[in-house]
C-alpha cells in the first residue's frame, strides 16, 4: 500500500534537515581532523627541490596541526607516479601531495594514462615557484641573447642547447624558445639538471635554460653568464639581466612550481584549514628566508589560484608536446 504523500512544508523540512545533517557530519570530520600523522607524497627523490620544500613546509604544519607530517618520496614517470598515488589515496585529509609542475605535462607525454590533475586532485595551495634563466659560459661568444639568436640563425642545426632531460621544464622552455625565435638548435638531453649544468660550467655546451635556484649564485659569482630570465619581470638578484620578453620573445613562458594538493573529494573544510595553515607557514620569516635563498618566489593564496594554474597549463603543454613532437 502506498504511503500518503508528505505535505510540501514537511518535504522541505526533511530535505533541509538532511542537508544540515550532512553538513554536521562534514564539520565533525573536520573538527576531529587530523587524528593521525599526515602522509605527504612527494613526486621527486630525496634531496630534490620538491622534497626540500615539502620538508620545510612539513615542519611548520607538524607544529600547527599537532600531528607529524611524514614525507613519502615517490619519484618516477616524470612525476606521474607520485601524482597518481595522491589521486588514489583515501580523501580524508590524512594524505596530501607536495607535487612539482611536471604533473601538468606528464599526461600529454603518456597518452594512455587516465590521470587528470584538474579532475583527480583537490588544489590546496601554490607554495613556491622559480623562473628559468638562459645561461652560458662567461667565455662563450654569446654576450647577449641577440648574439646567440644571430649565430643560431646563421648556423641552423649546429648550435647545441642542453636540458635536464627529455620533457623536463628545461627542455620544454627550450622548445618554446626555438619555436618563438624560428631557430633549429641541437637538443642535448642530460640525465638530470646537475650534469647539464656541469657541462655548461665546463664550457662544453653553450646554452641551457636552468632553474634560477641553481644558477643564480653561479651567475653572481661570475661562473656563468645569464642572457635572459623567463619571468614576467626582472628578478631582484639579477637586476641587469633582461626578461626574455624584453629580448623580444614574450611567448616563451614557463616556470617550475611546487604545490600542496589532496585527493579529489577531500572535505572542503579540511582543504580550507590546510590552506589557512599553509599561508601562515609561508608568511613565517624563517620559511620566507629559506625559500628566497633557494631562488624561489613565495606564492600562497587561495586554492583557486592553483586550480586556475593547473587548468591553464595542461592544454598549453599538451599543444607544445604535440607541435614539437616531444617524448620521454
Amino acid at each position: 500500500m502506498r504511503s500518503p504523500a508528505l505535505p510540501a512544508v514537511a518535504r522541505r523540512r526533511l530535505v533541509l534537515g538532511g542537508a544540515m545533517g550532512l553538513g554536521l557530519v562534514a564539520a565533525g570530520h573536520a573538527q576531529s581532523w587530523p587524528s593521525r600523522p599526515i602522509r605527504a607524497i612527494v613526486n621527486s627523490a630525496t634531496g630534490g627541490l620538491t622534497d626540500v620544500v615539502a620538508r620545510l613546509l612539513g615542519a611548520k604544519l607538524t607544529a600547527s596541526l599537532g600531528q607529524p607530517f611524514v614525507v613519502d618520496n615517490r619519484p618516477g614517470a616524470a612525476g606521474l607516479l607520485g601524482a597518481e598515488a595522491v589521486a588514489k589515496a583515501e580523501p580524508d585529509g590524512h594524505t596530501v601531495g607536495v607535487l612539482a609542475s611536471a604533473i601538468t605535462v606528464a599526461p600529454a607525454l603518456m597518452p594512455g594514462t587516465v590521470f587528470d590533475a584538474a579532475r583527480d586532485l583537490a588544489p590546496i595551495a601554490l607554495l613556491m615557484s622559480t623562473p628559468l634563466v638562459l645561461v652560458t659560459h662567461p667565455n662563450s661568444p654569446y654576450r647577449t641573447l641577440a648574439s646567440l639568436v644571430a649565430d643560431a640563425r646563421a648556423r641552423p642545426g649546429q648550435v647545441p642547447i642542453a636540458s635536464g632531460g627529455n620533457a623536463t621544464m628545461t627542455h620544454l622552455v627550450a622548445e618554446q624558445f626555438q619555436a618563438e625565435a624560428g631557430l633549429t638548435l641541437i637538443h642535448i638531453p642530460y640525465k638530470g639538471g646537475g650534469p647539464a649544468l656541469n657541462d655548461v660550467l665546463a664550457n662544453q655546451v653553450p646554452a641551457y635554460f636552468d632553474t634560477l635556484n641553481t644558477s643564480i649564485k653561479l651567475v653572481q659569482e661570475g661562473r656563468l653568464r645569464a642572457l635572459a630570465v623567463v619571468a614576467p619581470q626582472r628578478v631582484p638578484g639579477l637586476p641587469d639581466v633582461p626578461t626574455i620578453a624584453e629580448a623580444g620573445y614574450p611567448g616563451v613562458q614557463g616556470r617550475a612550481w611546487y604545490a600542496l594538493v589532496a585527493p579529489a573529494g577531500t572535505p572542503a573544510a579540511i582543504v580550507a584549514r590546510l590552506n589557512e595553515e599553509v599561508n601562515k607557514a609561508l608568511a613565517a620569516p624563517e620559511v620566507r628566508e629559506r625559500m628566497t635563498s633557494l631562488g624561489g618566489t613565495i606564492e600562497g593564496g587561495p586554492p583557486k589560484v592553483l586550480a586556475e594554474l593547473i587548468q591553464s597549463e595542461v592544454p598549453r603543454w599538451a599543444r607544445l608536446v604535440k607541435d614539437r613532437r616531444i617524448s620521454l
